[in-house]
């Protein structure tokens, strides 16, 4: 049976997540800083007769992660999700796909997931004379948007949603006559993991490794932290430049919208 879970599950849920930490980046992230009693999300899980978890479900106003491995009630789980009022639902790919049939929800984007497994071959971050990174800050986010908006790949984002991130993690940039002309951020970083996302450049200034270094400094100091750096990437060519540098392909992600 779906139940919303408290603090006494919280051993049990910690352990469910660990099966694939990498993957529920999000969801252990969001337990471990905000907890069972936000007023803005709710935690949700499978509870069978012997109180075993199959099952983990977050629910954040419209939005929706859910996570299962092995068996699970894929018909209670729809139902749930159908009643919930969602308006996006994402999470590992081949849950979702045992859900996606029962869903009034549309299959959005599917990416796959990447761990930097390889650290002997992440380059040790280099300061160059010719080449300055900034950190990202409240104070230069306008030019972090307009960057989002020269880059067809990226959805439209908003300063709102990148302070969001940046409170859960770090970003750095290179700018050219005034303008962020490339970033890399990281963000639900929790005590094992952290999730890089924005990593991009002006089309203008491509070819230049400035991503990569922006990449490069922000997955120094994770590991510096020993935080093991994750990402989602749906671009070959993206992908291996990530190979390069010792991240490894470790599963899907899917996102399915009303």
């Amino acid at each position: 049976m779906i139940q919303r879970l408290n603090s006494n599950y919280h051993k049990r849920v910690v352990k469910y997540l660990n099966k694939e930490k990498e993957v529920n980046i999000f969801l252990l992230g969001d337990i471990e800083r905000y907890g069972y009693d936000s007023f803005f999300f709710s935690i949700y899980g499978d509870i069978n007769d012997k109180g075993e978890i199959k099952g983990i479900l977050l629910k954040c106003f419209e939005f929706i992660i859910f996570y299962a491995y092995d068996d699970f009630d894929v018909e209670e789980f729809a139902q749930f999700i159908n009643n919930s009022g969602c308006e996006e639902v994402c999470g590992k790919s081949e849950a979702l796909e045992m859900l996606e049939d029962r869903l009034n929800l549309r299959r959005y984007r599917k990416v796959k997931i990447f761990k930097l497994v390889n650290k002997n071959l992440l380059p040790a971050y280099k300061k160059e004379d010719n080449v300055r990174l900034k950190k990202i800050r409240f104070g230069n986010l306008n030019k972090v948007v307009k960057l989002y908006e020269e880059i067809d790949e990226f959805e439209n984002t908003t300063i709102d949603s990148i302070k969001s991130s940046l409170k859960t993690g770090r970003g750095y940039c290179i700018e050219k006559g005034g303008k962020v002309v490339s970033m890399a951020k990281s963000t639900s970083e929790n005590r094992n993991n952290a999730m890089i996302i924005g990593v991009g450049t002006h089309p203008k200034y491509r070819h230049r490794k400035f991503a990569t270094k922006c990449l490069i400094k922000i997955c120094n100091e994770l590991l510096e932290e020993n935080k093991v750096p994750c990402l989602f990437c749906d671009n070959e060519k993206a992908g291996n430049m990530y190979r390069m540098l010792g991240f490894e392909k470790i599963g899907h992600w899917s996102i399915y919208r009303s």
